[in-house]
C-alpha cells in the first residue's frame, strides 16, 4: 500500500509539471462599464475558420450565461457575418445599426492577438526520488521517529544537474466589450487580455479563454 502512494505521488509530481498555464495579462474597465448589466450581449470571435468562429463562441457564450449574463453567439443571428475591411464611418453605423435592430447593444469581439515560442531552460538537479531524500523506506512520521529498528537514515544521493531545454508556446487572445447604444467615445467598456501557454488542446485553449471573460465580466 506504501508503494502504491508513493507511485500515485510520484505520478502527481509528473501531471502538475506538465500542466498548462491560463492567467490573465491585463485588464481595463471604462467608467461605464455597469451599463453591461441587464443587456443583450453578442459574442463575436474574430477568424477566418467558421468551425473555430463558432466553438468559440458558443463556448463564451455557455460561461457567461453561466454567471447570469445574457450572451447570445453570433453565427445563429448572423451566421453570415463578415470582419470589417473597409471600415468608413457608414459601414460601421450600418453594422451597428444592424446589431441593435436585433435586440444586441453589447457587442463582445474576440480575436487571437498573438503567438509567442520561445525556448525555456529547464534545470533538474538534488534528489533522485522520495526514497533518495528518505534513505530509507520508513516515509510515515511513525517510521522516521519512533521505530527504532529502522535502518540508519542514508546521507541523499546527489544527482548530476542537468540542463534540457523546452518549448513554451503562449497564446495572446483579447475580449472587447462595447456598449453600441452610447454615443462614440464612450462605447468601450472592457478590454480583457488572456495569456495561455503549453495548452494540451485547442479545447483548452478555448475554455481558458472563456473562463476568464466570464470571471472578469462581473
Amino acid at each position: 500500500m506504501k508503494k502504491l502512494n508513493y507511485l500515485k505521488f510520484i505520478l502527481l509530481l509528473i501531471l502538475i509539471s506538465g500542466c498548462s498555464s491560463t492567467k490573465l495579462a491585463n485588464t481595463y474597465k471604462s467608467e461605464n462599464f455597469s451599463s453591461i448589466k441587464g443587456q443583450n450581449i453578442l459574442v463575436v470571435s474574430r477568424t477566418p475558420q467558421e468551425k473555430v468562429r463558432k466553438a468559440y463562441e458558443r463556448e463564451i457564450s455557455k460561461q457567461l450565461k453561466a454567471q447570469g449574463l445574457n450572451a447570445t453567439p453570433s453565427h445563429l443571428i448572423f451566421p453570415d457575418l463578415q470582419p470589417l475591411t473597409d471600415k468608413t464611418v457608414e459601414r460601421i453605423a450600418s453594422t451597428i445599426a444592424m446589431f441593435r435592430d436585433e435586440g444586441f447593444d453589447i457587442l463582445l469581439l474576440t480575436s487571437l492577438k498573438d503567438v509567442q515560442e520561445q525556448e525555456v531552460l529547464k534545470r533538474e538537479e538534488g534528489y533522485g526520488s522520495l526514497l533518495d531524500y528518505y534513505g530509507n523506506k520508513y516515509l510515515t512520521l511513525k517510521g522516521y521517529y519512533d521505530d527504532v529498528s529502522a535502518p540508519p537514515r542514508l546521507e541523499p544521493r546527489e544527482l548530476e544537474r542537468q540542463d534540457t531545454y523546452a518549448n513554451e508556446i503562449t497564446y495572446v487572445l483579447e475580449a472587447v466589450t462595447y456598449n453600441l447604444g452610447l454615443e462614440e467615445e464612450k462605447r468601450l467598456l472592457s478590454v480583457i487580455t488572456a495569456e495561455i501557454t503549453n495548452p494540451d488542446t485547442g479545447n483548452g485553449v478555448r475554455k481558458g479563454f472563456a473562463k476568464i471573460i466570464s470571471k472578469n465580466l462581473q
